[in-house]
């Protein structure tokens, strides 16, 4: 990938996609596509006749992991085309060279968190199986059970120093029995110094939790992104005092958690219609013959999995 082709897919998502992460000089983009310890974004760039980028798709390397053992995949992100594009069938194109480009890598699995308006088509034209939408819940926090959790915000001191890597050691020691995204100390680092968001860790004897903020129609709440067993804890284990200790944290009055997990409970309640954000849904695609795609089931899969925050 050329700078070139950098600046050029900043410009269509932005246009497309507005988002203030799209800042001129691609500083996400360039930290999404080329700073993931698990290897650059699987990328692919159509243009036009006049030179403007009609069509972009990138994939994100990651590790899953299921009961068997390691599932090498990718996840699926910024497949956009530009609006009014005459060029019929070119995202088809696109796609196509994308997932066999992939499966040579030997990647087995891909993951996808789409709206409901791109569903269908991934589906239907592009070989996707819908697995459900992505729950999202409404947690109270109980502020009697915020003592005993430590609070440290990210910084990159904080992502550089032993404490982060003794920390973050044996996060993926817990057992699993479905698909669930495989984090390791450096991969965390990378995912935590995204340019455009700030983090908190949150560590009680059980579990380590990551938040962040947002503001959704005036309402401040903490965002929690991912909650880990610390250890090889098969759970159940309860979140409460993750999610009453990131609301202080954040000063919010509640939490919203997106996802499932299967070993850390999260106790809450779906949010009003009025403030309940797009739904986003869960696809998969297996990519190796002998893959049984039909019987992908996700065990584990939250925000920190993904690109929302």
């Amino acid at each position: 990938m050329s700078t070139d082709d950098l600046l050029a897919a900043n410009e269509l998502l932005n246009s497309e996609l507005p988002d203030a992460r799209y800042d001129p000089d691609a500083h996400y983009l360039h930290w999404l596509y080329e700073e993931n310890p698990l290897g650059s974004a699987f990328q692919q760039y159509e243009y036009a006749d006049d030179g403007t980028l009609a069509c972009h798709y990138a994939l994100l390397p990651q590790t899953y992991r299921d009961a068997t053992g390691p599932v090498p995949g990718a996840y699926s992100l910024h497949a956009v085309t530009r609006s009014g594009t005459q060029r019929s069938g070119v995202f088809l194109s696109v796609a196509e060279r994308a997932y066999a480009e992939i499966a040579r890598d030997g990647r087995r699995l891909m993951t996808a968190l789409p709206n409901e308006k791109s569903v269908g088509a991934g589906v239907k034209y592009l070989g996707w199986t819908l697995v459900g939408q992505m729950p999202v819940r409404i947690c109270i926090p109980t502020p009697a059970r915020t003592g005993a959790v430590e609070t440290i915000p990210v910084t990159p001191e904080v992502l550089a120093g032993d404490r982060f890597a003794r920390l973050t050691a044996d996060l993926d020691d817990y057992p699993v029995t479905r698909i669930t995204n495989s984090w390791t100390t450096e991969s965390l680092r990378w995912r935590l110094s995204r340019p455009d968001a700030a983090y908190t860790l949150h560590i009680d004897s059980e579990v380590v939790g990551i938040s962040t903020r947002t503001v959704q129609r005036g309402v401040r709440a903490a965002v929690i992104m991912k909650l880990f067993p610390r250890g090889p804890r098969p759970g159940p284990l309860s979140s409460s005092r993750i999610v009453a200790d990131a609301c202080r944290r954040h000063r919010a009055p509640v939490a919203v958690y997106g996802g499932v997990n299967e070993v850390v409970r999260v106790r809450g309640f779906e949010p009003p219609k009025r403030f309940r954000p797009s739904p986003l849904f869960w696809l998969v695609q297996t990519l190796q013959d002998g893959d049984d795609q039909e019987a992908i089931r996700i065990g584990t899969y939250e925000f920190l999995d993904v690109d929302a925050f």
